[in-house]
């Protein structure tokens, strides 16, 4: 039986300031993890997390990350 998946109204806002990049990196090793075990719903999930943080580590920072 599939997991329900929480429902997340504004994803990446709710991640702190001082733990963004920690979470862009957590979101890479999620979507390496999923895509090993060849479910891909789950790592483009993570992928698209990881696109939300690498654009809030440019706007906020000005720091830019490579997907």
């Amino acid at each position: 039986m599939p997991r329900l998946k929480r429902p997340r109204n504004n994803p990446g806002k709710e991640v702190p300031d001082t733990l963004l990049f920690t979470a862009f990196r957590w979101e890479t090793m999620r979507e390496q993890y999923f895509l090993n075990l060849n479910r891909q719903d789950a790592a483009t999930e993570a992928r698209s997390l990881r696109e939300i943080y690498s654009k809030r580590l440019w706007n906020e920072f000005g720091v830019s990350v490579d997907l």
